[in-house]
């Protein structure tokens, strides 16, 4: 949740046995490689599908999990299976990596 202000929901989590942040946790990690590699697919020719498309999709996806960045900044959240991130700077770091990760797909998107 983004600090109980908004519940994104997490249909068949239950069902699947899976908490609600894995099951977020692992749908975006699914949604990443999917999109990478349809963007690398795409560059080299193996799908007949402008760049442009995956790169905005990458673009929408990097877009949609920058609230969950966000407030893992301003409450210095920590995932439990990976090591510590150094607060402040390990999370703007990754704030600094997400912008240029939007820049570069949004690059993609519009050239």
């Amino acid at each position: 949740t983004w600090g109980g202000l908004w519940n994104v929901p997490a249909p068949g989590a239950e069902e699947l046995g899976l908490s609600y942040e894995e099951y977020h946790c692992y749908w975006t990690g699914i949604a990443e490689f999917g999109g990478g590699l349809l963007l690398a697919g795409s560059g080299v020719g193996l799908f007949d599908l402008p760049v442009q498309v995956p790169a905005f999709l990458m673009f929408l996806l990097v877009l949609a999990v920058t609230p969950a960045n966000v407030y893992m900044f301003t409450h210095d959240a920590q995932m439990s299976d990976l090591p510590r991130i150094p607060y402040p700077w390990g999370h703007a770091g990754r704030g600094f990596a997400q912008c240029v990760l939007l820049a570069f797909f949004w690059t993609l998107a519009t050239t």
